[in-house]
């Protein structure tokens, strides 16, 4: 008697079975590690907008000569007068609630500058006394865990609280 050559059906079906099995079980650890890749990459560029915002800040609040900060109701702002020649004029930082943004108006009457989008809450404080203060910026952006803050004493600051 002669031996059959080739496979059998139930060969080739339990052969599709575990090559399906294996296939699932790929796919899923591809979209776990795109996933990943993913978050990380949005976190960095979040990471990088905030740090690039805050530098901003800094820098228009460190010079600053008078300023008005408001700091109740869904548009925290503080409005200053800089010391620098350049940057002249009453300057706005504000936070839109609506827009989801911080904005940097430069002079009154001018356009406003977006400074960082995608901000989920804002909050602009001041501690102190008017020729001793800090003033304080936190924002969180969406999609993003954790608070961006930054803290200035302004060199030679006059402000009405």
């Amino acid at each position: 008697m002669r031996t059959p050559n080739g496979f059998t059906l139930i060969e080739i079906i339990c052969t599709m079975v575990i090559l399906g099995f294996i296939a699932v079980f790929g796919a899923m650890f591809l979209a776990t590690g795109m996933r990943g890749a993913l978050t990380s990459r949005l976190a960095e560029e979040n990471g990088q907008k905030a740090q690039i915002a805050l530098e901003r800040i800094g820098l228009e609040l460190r010079d600053i000569n008078g300023a008005t900060v408001v700091t109740t109701g869904a548009t925290p702002y503080i409005r200053y007068t800089s010391g620098q020649t350049k940057l002249s004029g009453t300057r706005t930082l504000a936070y839109d609630n609506a827009a989801k943004i911080i904005t940097l108006t430069p002079a009154s009457g001018g356009s406003a500058y977006t400074l960082v989008d995608g901000v989920s809450a804002c909050a602009m404080s001041f501690s102190g006394t008017s020729y001793s203060t800090t003033l304080n910026v936190t924002f969180t952006l969406d999609n993003t865990p954790g608070d961006f803050s930054i803290s200035v004493k302004p060199r030679q600051a006059a402000l009405s609280l």
